[in-house]
């Protein structure tokens, strides 16, 4: 952790509003307030203003290291700032005024704001205190909150219970944003999910309306028995040509030899079989 803070630091250094930044932190190390730490965290829009496009993320951080799956890359010099006292705030403070303040950050918070405390749960330290701050966001209809906690970020795959890992793939589902690019969808795949996902396939079906085409990526990984592939074919005649291309990917990536099978046989059904998830998401719907 004390090394993602020098680098945020080594960002925030390249901004006009440094120095105040620096004063201000300085003055919370010496003496914590809660007041005080949340004026800092509201004012920092306003402060980095003027450098929300002169700094460059990309080229000082070291994105392998500790941005993996490229959230900070999108950022702007405010969110660093935010990031970075969120960090801070976990060497000044005990245990219990840490999770406090952080919590009331998420209650008092903006959509920006909820979404930049989501997007920042898997930097922090003991991360693992906002589970049910993440299960909110992951229960919301705003997609760019949702797709906080759903996309580039390893914190459901490694926090939420069962429950709540499948409430959240139901819920990509339900609002048609990405499924198959969710961090660790294939890992934490269940026959508890698969049931809840084909019900709502035939439910969306019975009402004549769209399913998502990388919902089927799910029950294709764990299809077994005869009941299960027979779902599977049926889906595959009915659906989008992006549909049928999600069922034999999925059926391919199997490691039971009859959907292997029934994946090999689909597929001389597809004009020109794609091998990737992004490639079936690049297609035209």
């Amino acid at each position: 952790m004390n090394e993602l803070h020098s680098q945020l630091e080594g960002i925030l250094r390249q901004t006009s509003a440094w120095n105040k930044l620096r004063v201000e932190i300085t003055a919370l190390e010496e003496n914590f307030s809660r007041q005080q730490f949340f004026y800092l965290f509201a004012i920092c829009p306003r402060w980095l203003k003027s450098d929300a496009n002169s700094v460059n993320i990309s080229a000082m951080l070291d994105s392998a290291m500790f941005d993996p799956f490229g959230v900070m890359t999108h950022w702007r010099a405010t969110q660093v700032a935010r990031l970075y006292l969120l960090i801070k705030l976990y060497d000044y403070s005990n245990a219990v005024e840490y999770h406090h303040v952080i919590d009331e950050l998420f209650k008092t918070a903006d959509v920006n704001e909820q979404i930049l405390l989501v997007q920042s749960l898997q930097f922090i330290p003991q991360a693992e205190l906002f589970v049910e701050r993440a299960r909110e966001a992951a229960r919301s209809n705003i997609e760019s909150v949702f797709s906080a906690v759903a996309h580039n970020t390893p914190y459901a795959k490694t926090y939420f219970n069962n429950d709540g890992w499948d409430q959240l793939i139901l819920k990509a589902a339900f609002l048609a944003v990405p499924i198959w690019n969710i961090v660790g969808l294939k890992e934490r795949n269940n026959f508890r999910l698969v049931t809840m996902l084909k019900d709502y396939v035939l439910e969306r079906q019975a009402a004549s309306r769209s399913v998502p085409w990388d919902l089927f990526c799910c029950p294709g990984w764990l299809a077994q028995g005869e009941e299960d592939l027979q779902f599977i074919a049926g889906q595959f005649q009915r659906g989008t040509l992006k549909i049928q291309q999600a069922i034999c990917l999925a059926l391919q990536e199997n490691a039971h030899e009859p959907a292997v099978y029934l994946a090999q046989q689909l597929k001389t059904q597809l004009l020109n079989p794609l091998d990737s998830w992004q490639a079936i998401a690049e297609l035209e719907d």
